[in-house]
């Protein structure tokens, strides 16, 4: 069976959610990330500017990903599948440094906020999707 990928209007919304992040765009976003982690040691302009140019590097590699896995599904129920299944494997991860810890969240919640638009288009039916039953 042929992957998402011959449908257009699939293929434009996988684009858009798995575009690359840019750290002057992610700036705002890094700062409330590391706010709610409580984070508690000092950190110098220069030493966030190297973890969020990490961070973005890491989410680029991780989004391409992304997009690779969900283009290679054959219909939207297999692409909650392939991003649930992504979701159980941040449980490997690794949270030795703030850092990394930092990009296993934003990962969690660009999973679980992926999965939700994909379920919500789902349910209302996929045919203004591009989705035929």
């Amino acid at each position: 069976m042929p992957g998402l990928e011959s449908d257009g209007s699939i293929r434009e919304w996988v684009d858009e959610e798995t575009r690359h992040v840019d750290v002057v765009a992610s700036w705002e976003s890094l700062c409330e990330t590391y706010d709610a982690l409580r984070f508690s040691d000092p950190l110098s302009d220069a030493e966030r500017l190297e973890e969020f140019k990490w961070i973005v590097q890491q989410m680029n590699a991780f989004l391409t990903k992304m997009r690779n896995r969900m283009l290679s599904c054959r219909d939207p129920e297999a692409m909650v599948e392939a991003l649930m299944a992504s979701h159980t494997q941040t449980g490997k991860a690794d949270l030795g440094t703030r850092r990394a810890l930092v990009y296993q969240k934003l990962k969690q919640r660009w999973l679980q906020t992926t999965v939700a638009r994909l379920q919500v288009m789902m349910m209302e039916k996929g045919e203004a999707h591009g989705w035929t039953e």
